[in-house]
């Protein structure tokens, strides 16, 4: 099943086509993506992720064509 990701610049870009979307297995959860993307672990405890546009958490499970964004909770321009 494919899910598209909204990657940060410095996540593992080869993860995603060049679309976006990520191929999973049934059943993977967002902690697969995270392994997949190879989020580092100093990061995982302030990076924020989505799925859908809410909040997840590491063990919901994903489904065919869900969304995962990632994002700092705090950023400025």
């Amino acid at each position: 099943m494919k899910v598209k990701v909204y990657a940060l610049p410095f996540l593992n870009g080869d993860a995603i086509d060049e679309m976006g979307f990520m191929e999973v297995p049934e059943g993977a959860t967002l902690r697969y993506v995270y392994k997949k993307l190879q989020v580092p672990l100093l990061l995982r405890p302030i990076l924020l992720c989505s799925v859908n546009y809410e909040k997840a958490r590491m063990d919901q499970v994903l489904q065919d064509g869900d969304v995962i964004s990632f994002f700092f909770p705090i950023s400025g321009g």
